[in-house]
């Protein structure tokens, strides 16, 4: 039996008589299906790697890897953003590591240079005429609300018409004009899916987050928004305790996935988000940042309550979500339909299996 039956079935018969239903365990806990995910999605769909406020001047740089792919991002001398493979074309080296600035880029194994335009600009004990024509390989990119989004296929569609629907509702925050004030990364002992599916609903925040999230985001308080066709969405009320935001700005905290693999949750004057990588079936990688309206007093206090807030809900979530994949494993769970709450789980598989059964 093909290992996809069982999504197809799910997908044919998704919703029954008693409500939606999630989708099968062995979704989460195969190898193979792993492998068919690095082809069918992680190969030709965006994938956030930052945002335009860490590549402020010419020189400035950040690394990602999207899967097996390693990126870099940069901004040239031109000030145009430009991403490439972080890969030397002359042996595959990786060329850079991290975040930083530079004026060259020049391979670590054998000094081979590189402008910022990606054009070799000189190979040590080599012929001119042999090298003149190298450049580094150049990746598809697009920007929105600030965010570099990449996609490993040239022939992708383009991003923006498919979240068209959702900038009605968030353009007046101005996330593009955030700037990054924390980033780091972690890993997960758990599928990327189950990472994704929980930031897609905060169902689960009276429980598992009963005095970090649960007192300023009541789960009571959910909404489900339409979604679209490259996103899901939806809102809590949000307390608001900075009493120099605009009160012409709605006290709304909006929580969106947009596919496959980016989450975040944008209030009046912050937004924090993920993008999340497997690096095999029960295994991620994510980066995490926190964007800030710069022009929203913030004193040093405050700013580490936040980023103390942060790591605290981080650690409930990766408590519970390395739970959830052990017992994905035992294969006998995902039965119970799911709350009105989780329509946009329900919604996100829907998205997968068009994406694995094409």
């Amino acid at each position: 039996m093909r290992i996809l039956d069982a999504l197809e079935r799910w997908r044919d018969n998704s919703e029954n008589e008693f409500g939606k239903l999630p989708m099968p365990p062995i979704l989460y806990s195969s190898e193979e299906i792993h492998n068919i995910e690095l082809e069918k999605i992680f190969s030709k769909e965006w994938v956030c790697i930052g945002h335009i406020s860490e590549l402020k001047d010419a020189g400035d740089y950040l690394t990602f890897n999207l899967a097996t792919h390693p990126v870099i991002a940069l901004r040239d001398n031109n000030n145009e953003i430009r991403v490439y493979s972080n890969v030397c074309a002359h042996r595959s080296s990786r060329l850079l590591d991290g975040s930083g600035k530079c004026s060259v880029i020049i391979c670590p194994y054998h000094a081979w240079a590189y402008e910022l335009n990606g054009k070799l600009r000189g190979a040590p004990r080599m012929d001119k005429d042999k090298v003149k024509q190298v450049h580094l390989n150049q990746l598809k990119f697009e920007i929105w609300q600030g965010l570099i989004f990449v996609n490993l296929d040239h022939n992708a569609a383009p991003l923006s018409p498919r979240l068209s629907s959702l900038d009605e509702h968030i353009n007046r925050f101005d996330f593009a004009n955030m700037d990054v004030v924390h980033s780091y990364e972690g890993e997960l002992a758990c599928n990327w899916k189950v990472l994704v599916e929980n930031f897609c609903e905060s169902y689960h925040l009276f429980k598992v987050h009963k005095t970090t999230l649960e007192p300023s985001t009541p789960t009571s308080s959910v909404e489900v928004m339409p979604g679209g066709v490259g996103y899901n969405h939806h809102t809590l009320d949000k307390k608001m305790d900075d009493k120099k935001v605009s009160a012409t700005k709605e006290n709304k905290e909006h929580l969106c996935c947009i596919y496959p693999s980016m989450t975040f949750a944008l209030s009046q004057s912050r937004v924090l988000w993920l993008s999340i990588i497997p690096t095999s079936y029960n295994r991620l990688r994510f980066r995490a940042w926190v964007g800030k309206d710069l022009n929203v007093h913030t004193d040093k206090k405050m700013a580490e309550g936040e980023l103390d807030q942060l790591l605290a809900f981080m650690a409930e979530d990766k408590v519970i979500n390395t739970g959830v994949q052990k017992g994905l494993e035992a294969g006998v769970g995902n039965r119970g339909p799911l709350n009105e709450m989780e329509k946009t789980n329900w919604d996100f598989g829907h998205y997968y299996a068009k994406m694995m059964l094409s």
